[in-house]
């Protein structure tokens, strides 16, 4: 595991998702494409780990590059919403920032990431 948080990759169907250390945080990183029927299946469970080591080891950020994930289905961006949503209800000392890396040639990107940074104003930033 080659993360500050223990977290191993994963590798399935269209997709791979890797979590690196990342200056004082971590990035994790979508690679392909996700668009089983059920996403949240892999992604909850990952975004849980990723939410609970953040606040447990004091980390000020974490990167979402989906900068090589051509396509992400509406499920898919439901999980994404449901982690950022895990931000409201931490105290403000265990408040960590989301910047959401994103490739403008992809449209699905262009029009639903941005959409992300009103869930928590302040708390996700889209680069």
């Amino acid at each position: 595991m080659a993360n500050k948080l223990g977290i191993d990759p994963i590798e399935q169907d269209k997709i791979k998702i890797t979590i690196n250390d990342a200056g004082a945080g971590v990035e994790v990183h979508f690679i392909g494409d996700i668009d089983m029927e059920d996403p949240s299946v892999i992604l909850d469970p990952l975004f849980e780990k990723v939410h609970s080591g953040v606040v447990a080891n004091k980390l000020g950020e974490v990167i979402a590059n989906f900068k090589e994930l051509n396509f992400l289905n509406s499920s898919g961006i439901k999980a994404v919403a449901k982690w950022i949503m895990k931000l409201a209800m931490l105290p403000a000392d265990k408040k960590y920032s989301i910047r959401i890396q994103h490739n403008k040639a992809i449209t699905w990107q262009v029009t639903s990431l941005p959409t992300l940074t009103f869930l928590v104003p302040g708390a996700v930033k889209i680069e």
